[in-house]
């Protein structure tokens, strides 16, 4: 009895703490994504829209190398180390083992795609010497996943902004001395070097080095594969699309569409601070009707978040846009107010992925993925020639929705309960309201303050439900004693 109480007091201890660790994750995500965008900045400014196009293409491809090397070991990590902390040291260094070993022929794969493809030799050099940013990633990913699961969020804001100014500094000083797309690249190597010693100091006192997991290096093997096979697919559908532009419309083409995708990209963000929190908690209290409750509040929160960005990207994209970058990427505005779409399903597609993964159900990852990756291609492949950055922003949104489709299906059938947003209807009749105000209003005001005005009437409808969030982070017991 004694061992139950105990439990039931950490798993309410866990979850009243959840408030900060959601803040925390989500600074974290706000520094990297802010980091990020700074640099893409810089980069495309300063390269011009033709070489900024090489180097987006550059990171998807080696991004692309990083999933399937193992990037879905965080996820695991976070999983297993919540429910044996005991194991985390020894089951981190496997699974990092286990992920640079698959690094040499993955990056060797793309590599040789690359020439497949046709692409400049010089373009080829400069994304084997980017990859070489994927050995310390890959320690400070798999630290990172140890840091998730022991819940110490608190070192990942500190992790983000030392890498990230290190690769902002470094690339803004090469950029300027005239070192161009070489230099970006040696800064990207800079900042994850950066991060991974950052990681590793910051949680190596908190591990016991002498304690031991059970598996062995083959259990683990056998273990984490469907996290190379499942992020490695997702990440073909979510980014072949700037492959694709490159070949079929030109560098410039995908120059043009990947300021918008990394604005899109930027977003999920706030699906990531509340779901990676909640992680943890869920894994160690099993999907049952608190989690499911919990869950469906969270997509609440997630649902009317996304549509707000939906009206904010349409009032504010075309001035920010313009300001920012210039006359020369006008046509970017247009290209992430259809992205801007894929954040509604793809932000509840970020919670129901939660859900399955704490059921053990990643292998579902697979089926998903993979219909979606199908898909994905051939609508790009028809949508590209046609209309270039806009039907590859098309086929994203696209794509987002089928996800979507699947997840509900899979919920249903795993829990044997749908899981939706809390009050649904009712936000989305709201939302439409406001749409429909905004597309009025501009025939009597500029678009800016027709955009405003439908915002700000949303988001003071959004404030009547934060009330209702606190029951994510708090316990019932708490709430019911409150007067």
């Amino acid at each position: 009895m004694s061992a139950t109480i105990a439990k039931q007091e950490a798993n309410n201890l866990t979850i009243h703490s959840l408030a900060p660790h959601v803040r925390q994750l989500t600074v974290s995500q706000v520094l990297k994504r802010v980091f990020r965008m700074a640099v893409l900045l810089i980069a495309a400014r300063l390269l011009g829209v033709e070489l900024f196009g090489v180097y987006a293409l550059l990171l998807t491809v080696v991004e692309m190398a990083a999933m399937i090397s193992g990037f879905g070991y965080v996820d695991f990590l976070t999983r297993e180390i919540a429910k044996r902390p005991e194991s985390a040291s020894s089951l981190a260094i496997k699974a990092t083992l286990i992920r640079l070993l698959y690094l040499l022929p993955v990056v060797g794969g793309a590599l040789f795609l690359l020439k497949a493809l046709r692409y400049p030799q010089s373009l080829v050099a400069d994304a084997a010497l980017l990859a070489i940013a994927l050995i310390p990633r890959t320690v400070g990913e798999s630290v990172q996943g140890v840091i998730k699961g022991l819940q110490r969020f608190s070192l990942l804001p500190w992790i983000e902004f030392v890498q990230g100014s290190i690769v902002l500094a470094a690339a803004s000083a090469f950029l300027i001395d005239g070192f161009r797309l070489r230099g970006v690249i040696v800064a990207e190597i800079l900042g994850a070097s950066a991060g991974a010693i950052v990681s590793v100091l910051g949680i190596v006192r908190s591990l016991n080095f002498k304690s031991s997991d059970h598996r062995t290096f083959r259990d683990v093997l056998h273990s984490t594969l469907v996290f190379n096979i499942y992020p490695f697919i997702a990440n073909v559908y979510d980014r072949v699309d700037v492959v694709l532009l490159s070949k079929l419309a030109g560098n410039s083409a995908a120059g043009i569409y990947s300021l918008p995708y990394r604005a899109f990209a930027t977003m999920q963000i706030v699906p990531y601070g509340v779901m990676t929190a909640l992680l943890p908690v869920f894994s160690s209290s099993g999907c049952n009707h608190e989690t499911r409750d919990k869950c469906s509040r969270a997509m609440e929160f997630l649902y009317v978040t996304a549509l707000l960005l939906v009206l904010v990207t349409f009032t504010f994209a075309r001035p920010v846009v313009l300001f920012v970058m210039g006359q020369g990427y006008a046509s970017s505005v247009l290209t992430m107010k259809i992205l801007v779409w894929a954040a509604v399903p793809g932000f509840l597609n970020y919670a129901m992925n939660t859900l399955l993964l704490v059921e053990h159900k990643e292998n579902f990852f697979l089926w998903t993925a993979g219909v979606c990756t199908i898909f994905n291609i051939c609508a790009n492949l028809i949508l590209i020639p046609k209309f270039s950055f806009l039907g590859a922003a098309a086929a994203t949104v696209l794509t987002e929705l089928l996800l979507l489709s699947q997840n509900f299906y899979l919920v249903k059938k795993v829990l044997g309960h749908p899981v939706f947003p809390k009050d649904a209807t009712k936000i989305t009749f709201c939302f439409i309201a406001a749409l429909a105000s905004f597309a009025a209003f501009q025939f009597l005001v500029p678009e800016v303050f027709a955009g405003c005005i439908a915002s700000a009437a949303f988001a003071a409808f959004a404030l009547q439900l934060v009330s209702g969030y606190k029951r994510i982070f708090t316990p019932r017991q708490l709430i019911e004693r409150r007067p």
